[in-house]
């Protein structure tokens, strides 16, 4: 059968392998009708491979565009599934190197000088690829190949995802490019934990520093500082007299045994004052609020905040039980001048 015969009949001749039979690559008969459009097969994409470019060209002349479109599919599939994948795994942490083949071709149509190609956007030169199929001028023609091939080595953290995109660019792909729909492709590699189990564990505790005085109180600077011990068990121990601004006294019970519990009375005569107790220092367990003559804070409402907790007399049993640490704090205040007050405290020992 004569390539001419072939052409003047190609409005009717539809199928690849008819047209492989025009151009004497295969030596079988096949149905003419145009009602049937065989599906292309292994054996007739493997025969176009080795058409020349100039008998492929005549081919896609021939043949209608349905199968053209097939053909490009196959082409285009056979060609990514040959070397390498476009996704994969590493693991986390784990020194890798990682090898990119970008391969560029002319599926169909007419050759193009001097395809761009970009990798990530940085060009690749025509120069440095490897060529088969053909020649190695800077035309790429129906039927070559153009591949470049580099490694680098990534060192990826958990959940990280190392991305590669390339993509080609002839002189006119909105005119002259039948298919721009494979101009462009990628890769994604995934980075993975190692493998292993682990074990999880969290904690929480909290301290009380630097604790602000209640409002309306004498600040740190205001404040007179003094040291006392107890260190007899049972017996209450009273405090030095203190009066106008704040009294801070530490108290060393470093002596009375772990699992004590402590007591405190006070007398704040008719003066309004307060006394807070903290233990470990820092740490308020009582604040007895204003206590005093209820006639003499109407007097000056505004030193005394919130108002009268009580009478000048009062007591708390059981403040706290002691543990490691060997230090309580009693902290009076008396905003108001002329005040007087008087407290004492107790060690219960197991």
């Amino acid at each position: 059968m004569s390539l001419g015969f072939c052409l003047q009949r190609r409005s009717r001749l539809r199928s690849l392998l008819v047209a492989l039979l025009c151009m004497g690559a295969v030596s079988f008969a096949v149905d003419r009708s145009e009602a049937q459009q065989p599906q292309i097969g292994a054996e007739q994409l493997e025969r176009y491979r080795a058409l020349t470019p100039e008998q492929r060209v005549k081919i896609r002349d021939i043949i209608g565009s349905e199968q053209a479109a097939q053909l490009d599919r196959l082409l285009v599939g056979t060609s990514q599934a040959s070397g390498g994948q476009k996704q994969a795994t590493i693991t986390a942490g784990v020194p890798t190197k990682l090898t990119y083949t970008v391969v560029a071709q002319n599926l169909s149509g007419v050759p193009v000088l001097d395809p761009v190609v970009r990798d990530n956007g940085v060009l690749l030169k025509n120069g440095d690829a490897v060529k088969t199929g053909g020649n190695q001028d800077n035309v790429l023609e129906v039927g070559e190949k153009w591949a470049w091939t580099y490694t680098v080595e990534v060192n990826g953290k958990i959940g990280d995802k190392v991305t590669n995109s390339v993509s080609v660019q002839g002189p006119d792909d909105q005119n002259s490019d039948s298919d721009m729909g494979n101009n462009s492709d990628g890769t994604v590699v995934t980075v993975l934990p190692p493998p292993g189990s682990y074990d999880l564990s969290v904690t929480k505790t909290v301290s009380v520093s630097d604790q602000q005085a209640p409002g309306g109180m004498p600040d740190e600077q205001n404040t007179e500082k003094r040291d006392d011990v107890l260190d007899k068990c049972n017996t209450w121990k009273q405090a030095q007299s203190g009066g106008y601004l704040g009294t801070r006294d530490t108290w060393d019970i470093s002596s009375m045994p772990s699992g004590s519990t402590f007591d405190i009375r006070f007398d704040a005569l008719s003066v309004p004052d307060r006394y807070v107790v903290q233990y470990p220092p820092g740490s308020v367990v009582f604040d007895s609020g204003w206590r005093g003559s209820q006639s003499r804070l109407d007097q000056k409402p505004q030193l005394y905040p919130g108002g009268l907790s009580g009478p000048g007399k009062g007591e708390k049993m059981g403040l706290f039980t002691k543990g490691s640490s060997s230090s309580m704090v009693v902290i009076v205040y008396g905003p108001e001048e002329g005040t007087r007050w008087h407290y004492e405290v107790r060690a219960n020992c197991p």
